[in-house]
């Protein structure tokens, strides 16, 4: 009889696939006013769905030059982990958002130049169901749930072969592309939609 058993699948914990894992910036310890500055920032509310809003959407603030908050700017390939408020949105950062942010409300994990485990795949195991279910479990009910950065570090991941991860990462990049077109056709068709209906129903009008 063939055997269709799972090949036995290497597992370590986050924290020794990463570089590094470390909070958001505090803007609330920030030496000096924040508006008004260059440097992008990305809150929770700027996630959806794994997807980033644009860079030029983005709150600016000014950041103070120093090698504490230089290390906190973000380089390609960071996964963003939300810790609070809607916890568990997760995204990974492209190479045109390099030099940005996260807020507080993020755990940055750094995978590093040469990563044991690609980051895309990193962020889409996250992102799973049952995954979420698992890590929110382990969460302090309070009126404020947080995600803690040990809770984040000890969790277990999964590494798959080269070739599978290579085939994996192939199949998410498309998923994602496909998702990304699928809702943007579906903004322009519901902006087309008010349209006609402005065209006929005036929401204009006073009496």
């Amino acid at each position: 009889m063939k055997n269709t058993s799972r090949p036995e699948v290497k597992r370590l914990p986050l924290k020794q696939l990463a570089e590094s894992v470390f909070m958001g910036v505090n803007f609330g310890r920030l030496p000096r006013p924040t508006d008004g500055g260059t440097t992008p920032v990305i809150h929770v509310k700027d996630v959806d769905e794994g997807v980033l809003m644009p860079l030029e959407d983005l709150e600016l603030i000014s950041l103070p030059d120093d090698a504490q908050y230089e290390r906190q700017r973000l380089k390609f390939g960071d996964i963003l982990v939300s810790a609070r408020g809607t916890l568990m949105k997760c995204a990974t950062i492209p190479h045109s958002y390099r030099g940005a942010v996260a807020s507080a409300n993020f755990i940055v994990v750094r995978m590093g130049n040469r990563p044991a485990v690609e980051a895309e795949l990193v962020c889409a195991f996250l992102r799973h169901p049952a995954v979420k279910a698992k890590v929110l479990s382990r969460v302090t009910s309070t009126a404020q749930p947080a995600l803690t950065i040990r809770e984040l570090e000890n969790l277990i991941i999964p590494l798959p072969s080269k070739e599978i991860r290579a085939d994996l990462t192939q199949l998410l990049i498309i998923a994602e592309e496909q998702y990304r077109t699928a809702v943007e056709c579906a903004r322009l068709r519901k902006e087309e939609a008010m349209d006609i209906l402005a065209k006929y129903m005036d929401p204009f009008y006073e009496a």
